[in-house]
């Protein structure tokens, strides 16, 4: 992905989860109330629910910024789960309660996370950062770790952790969709229905139930 539009965000095509993994879903090893979850997570992030979270043109740099820090080609192609979407919809709730004390509410920092980056494009670049090329990018964001020169809202140190939650985010939201966890063969929801808890039998390395779907 080679985020140049600069028009409002366009979300990528998501994936579909295989025909293997949705018939374990609708399975007895399921319980009803994880099968409803998984298939919440599937829904299309509600465009006007994000749209109350981030403006389309910080929806578009997320989408940019989060396309580098953890890219999807090699497990999906050309197809891409909108983690930026999701974690917006992240913001606009309540979230887990916790954050980095030297960072504002979690909605806020992203907003001056986005801000603080989008400046350092400028002045590094001379472009916007949703028009930077991907090699572009990725030089701007490995300056984080080790200290991003910053004259925005957000100092070094805040940045620093504001991208340890955005990493933390974005494998969370990836790791719990479900066409993630059936292209990696993760059968972790089958641990039992609603009647009875039916388990694994088989817990060794590589060993699998023979209800199991593969990879």
């Amino acid at each position: 992905m080679t985020c140049r539009s600069g028009s409002p965000a366009k979300p990528p095509e998501e994936p579909e989860v295989s025909e293997a993994f949705l018939a374990l879903l609708d399975s007895d090893h399921v319980s009803a109330r994880t099968r409803t979850i998984m298939r919440q997570r599937m829904a299309t992030p509600d465009v006007v629910a994000v749209g109350h979270v981030l403006s389309p043109v910080l929806l578009e740099q997320l989408r940019c910024v989060v396309s580098r820090v953890l890219p999807q080609e090699r497990v999906f192609g050309t197809a891409a789960i909108d983690l930026a979407a999701r974690i917006a919809l992240r913001l606009g709730s309540g979230g887990d309660g916790w954050r980095f004390a030297i960072l504002p509410p979690d909605k806020r920092a992203y907003e001056m996370a986005l801000e603080t980056l989008d400046g350092a494009a400028r002045r590094q670049h001379g472009n916007a950062l949703e028009t930077l090329p991907n090699d572009a990018l990725d030089a701007l964001l490995a300056q984080i770790v080790p200290g991003l020169p910053s004259d925005g809202p957000l100092n070094a140190d805040q940045m620093r952790a504001w991208f340890s939650d955005l990493r933390a985010d974005a494998v969370q939201i990836f790791m719990s969709y479900p066409a993630t966890q059936a292209a990696f063969g993760i059968s972790a929801i089958a641990t039992g229905g609603d009647d009875i808890i039916q388990g694994f039998s088989r817990i060794g390395t590589d060993q699998r139930d023979a209800w199991e779907p593969q990879a």
